[in-house]
């Protein structure tokens, strides 16, 4: 009889999905806890198994949709007219007595993410994240990259099993499709000839084709254009910058630090350890923001005008901007005053293979009492971000560069650093903004003040 299987609970807070690819069409047989499709819910992508053995008599989803937890999926029919009879028993049984049909592309196995470990919280279970893409919609590979990765390599036409993995375990990284990409195509030579239209004096060489734009194509009152539905992620985004953009009032504070003694410990203290755990320059800033909010808590609170309060928090939770290929995740380090500077160093390196892997939950992104984010990582020196509503102050950093300055009457070289702090004003002052950077500052700058903390 048929059987409607709804879009589960995918976590706590969820209530939609985006359809990213359907892996079954109508007619398909079913296994027990054979993938159906592959969902993007506003911080993680995974895949949908099957609750039944049977038929897919109607698929009642298309890709690019938008779907609410709760909704019929997919009607599989374990006695579909036309259909033979699903014997009973284990998988194995199953596969052996049903009819022979032309080998299919091998799926790669889908592993259940581990829990991931958080300072002071218990850890929480993780969607598994789908390990397995292909050329085009329903095919698949065997090649491990996240779903991001594999949409990218189809539109840019790159074989993703060919590809060699860069990131851990030999995962494909969006890097690795974009270098294959862009790698240019040998060909054999083709002689000049004179008055022939091969001759590079006579015209120019062709442009290389633009690589494909994403979405459905279609056309505007001007022209062709592509359609690609809103992810979740870019939706959740929006909503939550123009709530901050609307109700704070963002106001900047810059400075300039030079970290060249920073850098120079930095280095030695990494040789000395043998990287482990490695030290980054964020590291620093980390346990110096986290000393500097202890000293200016106004910076580490929230507002709660309806109630006419000021909420300072007890606590810092360091929220880290990462841009990834799905858009930009600000997990949380829990209670970062509390930790080491190596145990903020092991926090970061967590971080960045968590979110790298997909390995993480909606809890990690929680809670967050300030943000920093660093521009400077893709090369820019100044930026202007949107502060993470509720908290009230965001620092951003710029690229760090070598510049001449002046040491003991001497021209010298010196490694600098833009600080950019973003606050609400309905929370602070620019002169206690003044006082929080210039704190900041003297650590990045005096590194030995670490060891009086």
């Amino acid at each position: 009889m048929p059987k409607d299987f709804i879009l589960p609970d995918l976590g706590e807070g969820i209530s939609e999905a985006q359809i990213v690819r359907l892996m079954i069409k109508p007619g398909d047989r079913v296994a027990l806890d054979q993938s159906l499709m592959e969902v993007e819910t506003d911080k993680a992508a995974v895949e949908i198994p099957s609750p039944y053995a049977g038929v897919a008599k109607t698929v009642h989803v298309k890709e690019g949709q938008t779907v609410n937890v709760g909704a019929v999926i997919v009607t599989i029919d374990d006695g579909a007219v036309g259909a033979a009879p699903i014997p009973t028993g284990s998988a194995s049984d199953q596969s052996a007595s049903a009819p022979v049909s032309p080998p299919a592309p091998q799926a790669a196995q889908r592993t259940a993410a581990p829990a991931p470990i958080r300072a002071g919280s218990g850890s929480a279970p993780i969607p598994s994240v789908a390990q397995t893409s292909g050329a085009g919609s329903h095919e698949k590979t065997t090649a491990a990259a996240a779903p991001a990765v594999r949409k990218l390599a189809r539109e840019l036409g790159v074989e993703i099993d060919s590809l060699r993995g860069s990131g851990p375990g030999g995962r494909v990284t969006r890097e690795d499709v974009e270098r294959a990409a862009s790698a240019p195509k040998t060909a054999p030579a083709t002689p000049i000839r004179a008055g022939s239209g091969n001759d590079p004096m006579a015209s120019p060489p062709p442009m290389a084709p633009a690589a494909p734009l994403p979405g459905v194509p279609g056309v505007d009152k001007w022209g062709k254009v592509r359609k690609e539905p809103i992810s979740q992620i870019r939706k959740t985004i929006a909503a939550q910058m123009a709530r901050s953009a609307f109700t704070a009032v963002h106001v900047t504070h810059g400075d300039e630090a030079n970290i060249t003694e920073l850098d120079r410990l930095r280095s030695e203290l990494n040789t000395a350890t043998n990287n482990d755990p490695k030290l980054t320059v964020m590291t620093f800033i980390v346990r110096a923001t986290c000393i500097a909010l202890c000293k200016y808590p106004g910076f580490n609170s929230s507002l709660d005008l309806e109630g006419g309060h000021i909420v300072y928090k007890d606590y810092i939770n360091m929220g880290v901007a990462v841009d990834t290929e799905r858009g930009l995740i600000v997990p949380v380090i829990r209670n970062a005053d509390q930790l080491s500077m190596r145990g903020i160093a092991a926090a970061l390196r967590s971080i960045a293979e968590r979110i790298r892997t997909n390995q993480f939950s909606i809890e990690d992104l929680r809670g967050g009492t300030f943000t920093i984010t660093n521009v400077g990582a893709l090369g820019g020196t100044f930026s202007t971000p949107i502060i993470n509503y509720p908290e009230v102050a965001i620092l951003g950093l710029g690229r760090s560069r070598k510049t001449p300055a002046f040491k003991n009457g001497q021209i010298v070289e010196a490694l600098t650093m833009p600080l950019n702090l973003y606050f609400d004003h309905r929370a602070t002052d620019g002169a206690n903004a003044a006082r929080f950077c210039s704190e900041i500052k003297s650590y990045l700058e005096n590194p030995a003040k670490f060891l009086l903390d």
